[in-house]
């Protein structure tokens, strides 16, 4: 068993969250020789809700040089698979942030998602813009979520929350740092729900890097182009130096009893025709559209 030694980072500036080191080692038994691997796990102690990203995350939490992989709106069967293989290839771990819809319609991809050791979080029950909705509706889209996505996985999940559309308000993040929950912003947008092709996602992403030397990657696991790009990403980042942190919770969520998802509402068709001009409802399409078209394999 591999020696483990705890280093405390300095206390992150949103909500003081005390932050704990485990270094890892990529070479091991499992692992090919040169695997990208973890350079080493982040505990996250989330008391106070703590922003963790720009532009409210502490800028220093990472190291030049390194980054944390994130996927949203998962799982998908074909596309989350093929993300969790080229990641198991290379011996490296992600944070998983999943949408309730879809771990309603597919709980086997978050237990394969959790056995195969990456961290989960959680990205609202139906994708909404939270800013725009009351308090008790905000309830039903977070703890829905993090109840059936833990019903699902065989290992505790994280108090881990990314906003959609990064779009948050005071009465959110006064919810989320009542409830304890890390609230994740972005560093680095591969912004690969714009593009089909997984050339640009590797670019931007890489680009990205160049010009900050470290951060918080976003992609999607419910794109195949997204699901392509990952096994290219990987290789340029392990070419680059780069090194994976992963990021863990120091305590797992705190469920709340018999939360019902929130129930659909009828939109007016004027609303609908205007609602489809707009690039946010854009990207919510494209998850829909993945939900109908990504079937499991027979």
């Amino acid at each position: 068993m591999h020696a483990v030694r705890n280093l405390v980072f300095a206390a992150l500036a949103a909500g003081s969250a005390a932050v704990f080191a485990n270094p890892t080692w990529a070479a091991d038994a499992a692992c090919p020789a040169g695997a990208l691997g973890v350079s080493k796990v982040v505990e996250v102690d989330t008391t106070g809700g703590p922003w963790f990203g720009s532009p409210k995350g502490d800028p220093n939490f990472l190291a030049p040089k390194e980054v944390v992989l994130t996927f949203d709106d998962g799982p998908s069967p074909q596309d989350t698979r093929e993300v969790l293989a080229a990641l198991a290839k290379e011996c490296t771990k992600a944070t998983f942030f999943v949408v309730g819809e879809m771990v309603a319609l597919h709980p086997e991809i978050v237990k394969e998602v959790a056995e195969q050791g990456h961290t989960i979080g959680t990205h609202t029950w139906s994708h909404p813009n939270l800013a725009k909705l009351s308090l008790d509706d905000v309830k039903r889209e977070v703890e829905a979520t993090f109840d059936a996505a833990q019903k699902a996985s065989p290992e505790p999940i994280a108090p881990f929350f990314r906003y959609p559309y990064l779009s948050s308000s005071k009465t959110t993040v006064d919810y989320m740092k009542s409830r304890n929950i890390a609230q994740f912003a972005v560093d680095i947008d591969s912004q690969d729900w714009r593009v089909r092709s997984s050339k640009p996602v590797v670019a931007r992403v890489m680009a990205g890097l160049k010009a900050r030397g470290r951060g918080i990657i976003l992609m999607h696991d419910i794109h195949k182009w997204s699901a392509d790009a990952v096994p290219t990403l990987l290789a340029r980042l392990k070419a680059g130096g780069y090194k994976v942190v992963q990021l863990k919770a120091k305590t797992p969520v705190e469920l709340i009893a018999d939360v019902s998802p929130p129930v659909k509402k009828p939109q007016h068709r004027a609303t609908r025709k205007r609602s489809k001009a707009t690039a946010w409802k854009w990207k919510a399409r494209r998850r829909k559209m993945a939900l109908r078209y990504r079937k499991p394999p027979a």
